[in-house]
């Protein structure tokens, strides 16, 4: 290693350190519960955590942790609520809290061509906004100062180097000097106009300068039935979003979807006779200031050893599933990767898509995210569309579960709530552990840029550039032979090479194109899988080796091939002639085969 990149791995190493340090300050919170509850820690050992979403209906989410005896006799999982409060097995229950299995057989789901779910709302579709015509414009302009472009450019680079590859900044909050409230009879800016066709009509404009988009926060808005916003492009009507009308699901606020223009139009329509509660406030906007479009060569965002993901067709289908994720959280507008994932039920088609933990740690960050697919070039060395342009999946999504690092994988499952677009993918995946050597694959946004692809090889040699790595027992350590990845990348998948399943998703590390000694870290699939299975496996018969929903001779075939490590002839099915598939056909079928030449 030369002396120059030693000289920045230890200092990337030392930084590294006390973030890492700063993040466990989180988990005596954890720890301490668990103690109050009679968990000791002289007793029990906390082997990971998570946070997952009741099936009740009400919104909340419990801890999960699965904890190991001290003397390793045994294992047990218990569940507190966000107070800390244990919970008996009756109320897990009753919160369709389901139990984990920790020792899953082997499971292997292979990759599908996602399709519209019935059971989700229909991708959303642009509302035509009342306001846009010149009888019935916005009645008050609101211009926000301009923010320092460059300042925020400056901080985002030289933001605290940590392990974790954190989420890319692209957009910071713009506060109104004075929230914006309108009542049934008032407004604090603008005023309502009667409709020649009955009801009325609200609309203000808000002017941020130099913004490549906006997003507007709803702080509160509850309208009557058949009231609705909608927030459109000033310049361009056709780009409207919404209707809105109330937060979704237990959600105190909303966020808009995000209008590329620096001018955008907020306008409420309330239909004659309208009768119920009426509550509308927005008192800030998130100002976009990267401007995407102008990341091509030579202006590359990212670093000049990434690769061109249109450039390798073998990946094209995989890369179909992957996204960019923008979502809200306290420093601003955050950019990261995530990708759809297939479930083991053949007949439905929900969008889960799966993410790094630290880039969608909560219901608040779900239900702000936006999806942009198809953000790469259509063929190698084409042309980089714009994100504006590309097909996006906007309304948020359900939190169903999670664990943060260090006390988990650093994992995220997501249930969108709008449709994705026809004619993607869905990642399939293996719970299988995966062996140090194995080829892994990475399709990622590297400082939000357009997609790119990494290929390299799982390893369990000393990390040069970190002294205290993350565990091996929840991620896989990745160096890059070819490509690598960078803030933008959190959340990625990695795949096996030869299968193109997922095995892991990004958290961290100090890979980039300077620092090639530097591995990448992903948080375990195989890890993950054991709670995320009553989502992506329910109810799976472990039989059931092909997914059809019943034991049978598909099943066989696959079981006996993989133990015998080839294929045989084909299995015709009720051998005994008993009228079902059983265990005498698998014991014949198995004889059979170890008799064949």
């Amino acid at each position: 290693m030369g002396a120059r990149v030693a000289v920045q791995c230890v200092l990337l190493a030392l930084l590294a350190a006390i973030a890492a340090a700063e993040e466990r300050r989180d988990a005596p919170d954890l720890i301490r519960a668990l103690e109050s509850s009679g968990y000791t820690s002289r007793e029990w050992t906390l082997l990971c955590a998570w946070e997952e979403a009741t099936r009740d209906g009400q919104g909340a989410t419990v801890w999960g942790c699965h904890l190991g005896a001290a003397d390793g006799s045994q294992t047990q999982d218990v569940y507190l609520d966000k107070s800390g409060r244990l919970l008996s097995p009756d109320t897990l229950e009753a919160l369709g809290v389901l139990p984990k299995n920790w020792f899953p057989p082997p499971l292997i789901q292979e990759a599908e061509t996602a399709s519209a779910p019935a059971s989700v709302a229909a991708t959303m579709t642009a509302p035509v906004p009342f306001s846009a015509t010149e009888t019935a414009g916005p009645t008050a302009l609101v211009a926000l100062p301009p923010i320092n472009t460059e300042k925020a450019l400056i901080e985002d680079a030289s933001g605290e180097s940590t392990l974790e590859k954190g989420a890319m900044r692209i957009g910071m909050f713009q506060d109104f000097e004075q929230p914006i409230r309108v009542t049934e009879a008032a407004a604090s800016h603008g005023r309502w106009e009667s409709q020649p066709g009955g009801g009325r009509l609200w609309a203000v404009t808000v002017y941020s300068p130099d913004a490549v988009a906006l997003r507007v926060h709803f702080n509160r808005i509850t309208l009557p039935e058949g009231a609705r916003a909608v927030v459109y492009n000033m310049a361009d009507p056709g780009e409207a979003y919404g209707p809105y009308s109330t937060p979704p699901g237990a959600e105190p606020d909303l966020w808009s979807a995000t209008c590329f223009s620096d001018a955008v139009t907020i306008e409420c329509y309330v239909p004659p006779q309208a009768d119920g509660a009426f509550q509308l406030e927005i008192d800030r906007v998130i100002h976009v200031y990267r401007a995407f479009d102008e990341w091509s060569p030579p202006k590359s965002a990212a670093g000049s050893c990434n690769l061109d993901v249109a450039c390798y067709p073998e990946w094209s289908g995989p890369a179909l599933a992957v996204g960019g994720i923008g979502t809200v959280n306290p420093t601003g507008y955050l950019w990261c990767t995530g990708s759809l994932i297939a479930d083991t039920n053949p007949v439905t088609a929900v969008p889960y898509f799966w993410t790094a933990n630290h880039c969608v740690e909560d219901q608040a960050a779900a239900s702000s995210i936006e999806v942009y697919w198809q953000y790469q070039r259509d063929a190698c060395d084409g042309a980089v569309p714009s994100p504006r342009n590309v097909p996006r999946t906007v309304g948020g999504a359900d939190y169903l579960v999670g664990a943060p690092y260090p006390t988990g994988a650093d994992f995220t499952l997501l249930q969108l709530r709008n449709n994705p677009p026809e004619g993607l993918a869905c990642l399939g995946w293996s719970s299988e552990a995966t062996l140090a050597g194995t080829e892994a694959t990475c399709i990622h946004h590297p400082s939000g840029d357009y997609k790119r692809i990494s290929f390299g090889t799982l390893t369990r040699e000393r990390d040069p550039c970190f002294a205290s790595p993350p565990s091996a027992s929840l991620f896989h350590r990745v160096l890059w032979d070819e490509g690598t990845t960078e803030g933008g990348s959190s959340g990625s998948p990695l795949m096996d090479t030869s299968t193109q399943l997922l095995v892991g998703q990004l958290y961290g590390g100090f890979a980039s194109c300077t620092n090639t000694e530097c591995p990448d870290y992903f948080g375990r699939f195989d890890k993950a899988f054991p709670i995320v299975q009553p989502w992506l496996a329910p109810e799976h018969d472990p039989l059931d080796v092909d997914y059809s929903g019943t034991v049978d001779s598909g099943d066989i075939q696959k079981v006996v091939n993989a133990a015998l490590g080839s294929d045989i002839t084909p299995f015709q099915g009720d051998l005994d002639g008993s009228g079902r598939v059983d265990a005498v056909d698998v014991q014949l079928i198995v004889i059979g085969a170890l008799n064949q030449p």
